[in-house]
């Protein structure tokens, strides 16, 4: 039996004979990016890398999700190694799709192709026959919190329960035999560049979609018969920015919103304007207390 760090080694190795493939992997994801519960060709490419790799998967969980298995010798537990299959929506990205704006600004592209290095490494080293356990190597889809109204529709459709991968692959039962799950991000620094880190946790985050309803009417003939349901969003905005004071900094509350309709004409009185936003804190205490706050703050100016 191989020693461990002898076992570390004879990975590394196997990584490093399939680095060119690895690499092109998320290159050609970079090049493709898809927006969440859409990753077709993105999961496509998955699947072809643990068929060649002799591995048995799973396909189209929670619509576009992956899961393959690498089963050891003796008993144990087992632990997911995951990478997330979709992209955000940057239009100004440099390596966009200019037909839908996602962009891997995230670097979903690395942690799919970092996920599937390690799957190169572990079976061509052969540590199946070492493992006691198992591990599953999950590529997981719709981590960015984007397309609301879309996933909205989903759900309207009985396509999915909820409005993100993970959460969805709970409900269905996907994570039931897991016993540990860990997975890699890349950081927007230049100051450490090439560098690796070990976090200890993340914020956590509540999302809000809101709409504003007011009456339309035209702008230059009669405006004083609308209600302008801008003039409330905008409102909502300032209230929370009011309340930014009150965040404690060690509890590391962020909330940015953004309105996504804000009317139909210039002409015309706002009727309906949306507005989206995230309440992310460092604790479930001081998330809650941030997202009555601003709930606070949308029903006032509404």
């Amino acid at each position: 039996m191989r020693s461990k760090e002898e076992l570390k080694a004879a990975v590394c190795a196997a990584i490093d004979q399939q680095s060119e493939q690895i690499i092109g992997l998320g290159e050609a994801i970079m090049d493709q990016p898809e927006l969440g519960f859409k990753e077709e060709q993105t999961a496509r490419r998955v699947r072809e890398s643990f068929a060649d790799l002799g591995l048995q998967y799973e396909r189209e969980l929670a619509l576009t999700g992956v899961k393959a298995r690498l089963k050891g010798k003796q008993l144990g537990p087992t632990v997911a190694l995951m990478g997330e299959l979709d992209a955000l929506i940057v239009p100004d990205h440099p390596r966009a799709d200019p037909a839908t704006g996602a962009a891997h600004a995230c670097g979903h592209n690395a942690q799919i192709a970092g996920m599937v290095g390690a799957a190169y490494g572990l079976v061509e080293a052969g540590v199946s026959e070492e493992l006691a356990g198992e591990i599953a190597f999950f590529a997981v889809p719709a981590e960015e919190y984007v397309e609301i109204d879309y996933r909205l529709g989903l759900v309207e459709e009985g396509k999915i329960a909820f409005l993100g991968g993970k959460p969805e692959l709970v409900e269905l039962g996907h994570f039931d035999d897991v016993d540990m799950a860990v997975m890699i991000h890349t950081k927007s620094s230049v100051q450490n560049e090439g560098a690796v880190g070990i976090a200890r946790s993340s914020n956590g985050f509540l999302a809000k979609n809101v709409r504003f309803i007011g009456r339309a009417a035209h702008a230059g003939g009669a405006p004083e018969k609308g209600i302008n349901a801008l003039s409330a969003a905008t409102l909502a905005l300032s209230a929370i920015d009011a309340q930014r004071e009150t965040f404690r900094d060690q509890d590391c509350v962020r909330v940015h919103p953004i309105i996504t309709k804000g009317g139909d004409l210039v002409n015309i009185i706002p009727a309906e304007v949306r507005l989206e936003t995230y309440v992310r804190a460092r604790t479930t205490e001081a998330m809650l207390d941030a997202s009555h706050k601003v709930d606070r703050a949308l029903r006032g100016a509404a």
